[in-house]
């Protein structure tokens, strides 16, 4: 395992209990870090992440939150400053299941809840936790978004889309917070065999099969290929990059 590099304080991972975010809160707390994380419905995985922690020598500590509340968002972020002193990194890896289908042919519900869940829940988690990096002397906010942002695949609207906003938060942040010691990226996840991705109902010759035949490495990337990238972003090892959008995608968005 890379050895990545940590300063003092704890990691906060918002969707620490998917599939994309359970590796990304061991690999964490395997890099030596404590790991604060949330859940939103399934406290069953939250609390097997935190005996995972445990087993990995650190602290954890997690709550239910609601992205679309912002005083829930605040109250965790506040929560998790106090208990573990200083917050040196903020991972984003949430984001609803995305139905693949024509833009114009997703109920408006379904477009809006999206929207809202992507853009207006990763601008609560900035409203929390930047002030909170701010008084730490700086720290990397790293969110996972998606490669249909560089290169769209048809039907996948409803996930590039508010992707792109989430993008371009980081993109804001990074220029206005950079003089404060705060880096922000994305990780622009293509086809991996974990998460969400896993959970799209794709017959032969469906969506998935279009993706995997303009993938030039031809095969799904591994969880821990994604995991590594996430967590060196986040990391000191990582301490001048930002502003920028990594595809992770097997050349995909070449």
């Amino acid at each position: 395992m890379t050895n990545y590099r940590f300063s003092e304080g704890a990691a906060i991972v918002f969707g620490g209990s998917g599939g994309l975010g359970t590796g990304i809160v061991d690999l964490l707390s395997k890099s030596g870090t404590d790991v604060a994380f949330t859940y939103f419905k399934n406290k069953e995985a939250a609390e097997t992440n935190l005996k995972t922690i445990e087993e990995n020598g650190k602290n954890g500590y997690f709550e239910s939150v609601d992205l679309l509340n912002v005083s829930t968002v605040e109250n965790f972020s506040n929560s998790a400053k106090e208990k573990f002193g200083r917050i040196h990194s903020v991972i984003s890896a949430t984001g609803p299941l995305i139905h693949l289908a024509p833009i114009l042919n997703s109920k408006p519900e379904d477009f809006y809840n999206t929207l809202d869940t992507d853009i207006k829940g990763f601008y609560h988690v900035l409203r929390s936790v930047v002030p909170i990096l701010r008084d730490g002397g700086g720290g990397s906010i790293t969110a996972l978004t998606t490669a249909a942002i560089h290169k769209y695949i048809s039907t996948d609207g409803l996930s590039s889309i508010p992707k792109a906003g989430v993008q371009h938060l980081c993109t804001a942040i990074s220029r206005e917070e950079g003089h404060n010691g705060i880096r922000a990226n994305c990780v622009a996840v293509g086809l991996i065999a974990v998460g969400l991705s896993q959970e799209i109902d794709s017959p032969p010759g469906g969506i998935l099969d279009q993706w995997m035949q303009q993938v030039p490495l031809g095969r799904a990337g591994a969880p821990e290929e994604l995991f590594d990238t996430v967590v060196f972003l986040a990391s000191e090892n990582a301490g001048y990059i930002s502003g920028q959008s990594l595809p992770v995608d097997g050349g995909y968005s070449a």
